[in-house]
């Protein structure tokens, strides 16, 4: 495995970084609903900084050899990434297939999300697009076979870049208590070692080294595909919700334009 420098080395602390990700969105959005729903976060999420130890990870600047080799050992564990274009595109052939009453309809709304991958987004064709989605994903076609290889590499993908580039922690408790040991073998964080973080934990440590590659224009640009992120734009009501909705306490509602179904 090429040796990683430590030179360059990040000191990351998740909370605090969601917190800048929360103030960026606040800036960013153009109602007062939204920007409380924001400042509400930003203090919930302050507070738990200042009441409870938070644990640092010391993450490697990745050089060039070294996102190629995680590539490579990303490539080996079968993740692959569809780009928008791909998942829109089969989308439509998708839709096409099922023939739907409204099928005109549907393709419509499916040009107008993608053609609003950047700048503003129609909030009603975000929700819409979220309904043509879950009847695409039951029809368990070649669009929902593309969306399991994106959640698939969503999930694989950080946990090898903390294999590679997780060269330490802070404040890591192991379950009895005591400071978890940090080891690496062979130029790679070890499995055992990575036990110790909870699979959120593990998510945003290599959700951030990811994000310091700036690795592919699908992963970086601003999409209204099923897996958002978000870019520098401003949140959509709908984005707004989900993100004060993290609790995990939401219901779906349904729209004004429910999609046929198949």
């Amino acid at each position: 495995m090429l040796p990683i420098s430590a030179k360059d080395v990040i000191r990351f602390t998740p909370i605090l970084d969601q917190i800048d990700i929360f103030r960026k969105l606040q800036s960013l959005a153009d109602t007062d609903e939204a920007r409380a729903a924001f400042a509400e976060l930003i203090a919930k999420a302050q507070d738990e900084a200042d009441t409870k130890p938070q644990p640092v990870y010391l993450l490697a600047v990745p050089g060039y050899l070294q996102r190629a080799a995680w590539r490579r050992d990303v490539r080996a564990a079968g993740a692959m990434y569809p780009g928008d274009a791909e998942l829109f595109r089969a989308l439509r052939d998708d839709l096409r297939a099922c023939a739907p009453a409204n099928l005109d309809e549907l393709l419509s709304v499916v040009d107008e999300a993608e053609a609003a991958t950047s700048g503003e987004v129609d909030p009603e064709a975000v929700e819409r697009l979220g309904e043509i989605d879950r009847i695409a994903r039951a029809l368990g076609r070649r669009y929902a076979a593309l969306e399991g290889d994106r959640e698939f590499y969503l999930s694989v993908a950080p946990i090898i870049a903390a294999r590679h580039f997780l060269l330490g922690w802070e404040g890591v408790k192991a379950e009895d208590g005591s400071d978890a040991p940090f080891e690496r073998r062979g130029g790679l964080t070890t499995d055992e070692t990575l036990q110790h973080l909870d699979e959120r934990e593990l998510r945003d440590v290599g959700r951030k080294i990811i994000g310091l590659m700036r690795v592919g224009k699908d992963q970086e640009k601003n999409s209204v595909s099923p897996s958002q992120s978000h870019d520098g734009r401003k949140p959509s009501p709908t984005e707004t919700k989900l993100l004060t909705e993290a609790s995990g306490n939401s219901s779906e509602s349904g729209t004004s334009g429910t999609p046929a179904t198949c």
